[in-house]
């Protein structure tokens, strides 16, 4: 384990999160006014979903975040309770979202 993780989130592929400063303390999408991607202090498991919460889209409970055993950044829509891979890591994720490549 990386040893910027928590131990309490090993589980989860989320090193690119932890390891770095910009991520960790959020990323404000200035024109809908909401952290993308939530500080550290901000990140919440759901551990009945085995998901590791780093972020939203700011519109129907839907959450962005890393599943337990899996590689990259998922989209968790609530309504459906389905999962969906939105990128290899938290920063082509951040990259897409701000230029309009990625959308839920």
């Amino acid at each position: 384990m990386p040893p910027n993780i928590p131990e309490r989130f090993s589980d989860y592929s989320c090193a690119d999160y932890f390891d770095s400063d910009t991520f960790t303390r959020g990323v404000w999408h200035e024109p809908s006014q909401l952290w993308v991607i939530v500080p550290a202090d901000k990140v919440a498991e759901r551990r009945e979903l085995e998901f590791l919460v780093v972020g939203r889209p700011g519109c129907d409970g839907i959450e962005f975040g890393y599943r337990k055993g899996l590689d990259g950044l998922w989209v968790y829509y609530p309504i459906g309770r389905e999962f969906r891979l939105l990128a290899p890591n938290v920063a082509e994720l951040v990259v897409g979202w701000f230029g309009g490549s990625i959308t839920v």
